[in-house]
């Protein structure tokens, strides 16, 4: 932890009319690594005066490469050490923390759990029928709440970012997949997800249907269709359900190719939390 002379030096350092001196200083406060976080952040708030903004400006600079960095290393943990059927969502939550250091995602956890609480309500009026239970939660998730796909502006990343997710109503087909399993988790039921190449789906029993539109019913008939469309024929492996792990892969590799063409060293980021997921 810094000493008082000490933050003294280095906001002087830091608001220095030379850039040299300014990098020198910036790579050294960030090579210390992140144990240095917290007193970093307490200097931050004694650089609020007019003749500190420059300081304060680099100090929140590597505040944030240090966030960005600790955030990513735990993420690649959580991925190193996650099971076949680790929890998906806290992986989710980290994954999001991992885009996003710093960010408090309290406000959306706990709408999610409202959601949960009110599937639970309008699913136990239905019955134990599997049919009556997914055109419920379609009914509330898919059309009530407008959970569906952003075709629009398909190739976000926060489309594939469980807070984003919740928070806009938009996502791509496993993010939406996501949302309602972790709500059918909350209401007490199971939801599974459905790798098919190219779309993915989810499941309660042997009732299919389709979170990217609105929760509507799929067919077997209608995954042999998709597939064929790929040149692919339908097998009982295609709709077995998804691991958790499967699926946190599947989101990651999402990700990656969407940062291949955008950010390379993002790409190449994600690239090692998968690694680190196949256990390589």
């Amino acid at each position: 932890m810094l000493e008082l002379p000490q933050k003294r030096a280095v906001l002087q350092l830091l608001g220095d009319d030379d850039p040299v001196t300014v990098a020198l200083v910036k790579e050294q406060l960030t090579l210390r690594g992140e144990e240095e976080i917290d007193g970093l952040r307490d200097l931050l708030k004694t650089a609020n005066s007019a003749d500190s903004a420059r300081a304060a400006k680099q100090l929140s600079e590597i505040i944030r490469v240090l966030e960005d960095r600790k955030a990513g290393d735990a993420f690649g943990e959580l991925c190193a050490n996650f099971g076949e059927h680790g929890d998906i969502e806290t992986a989710s939550w980290d994954l999001a923390r991992a885009f996003s250091p710093g960010e408090d995602f309290t406000v959306q956890q706990e709408l999610l759990d409202a959601w949960g609480r009110e599937a639970l309500t309008r699913l136990s009026a239905t019955g134990p029928r599997k049919l009556s239970r997914v055109a419920a939660l379609g009914q509330f998730l898919g059309r009530d709440l407008r959970l569906r796909g952003n075709e629009n502006e398909y190739y976000q990343y926060t489309n594939s970012l469980l807070p984003s997710v919740i928070e806009t109503r938009l996502g791509i087909p496993i993010s939406l997949a996501l949302v309602y399993i972790l709500v059918g988790r909350r209401a007490g039921i199971a939801i599974d997800g459905v790798g098919l190449p190219g779309h993915f789906l989810v499941r309660h029993g042997e009732v299919i249907f389709d979170p990217f539109h609105g929760g509507r019913r799929v067919s077997v008939e209608e995954c042999a269709a998709l597939l064929a469309q790929q040149n692919l024929m339908l097998t009982q492996q295609h709709l077995d359900p998804t691991t958790p792990r499967q699926m946190l892969g599947r989101m990651l590799t999402n990700l990656r190719f969407i940062a291949t063409s955008s950010d390379p060293a993002l790409a190449e980021k994600i690239s090692g939390w998968e690694s680190r997921l196949r256990g390589e």
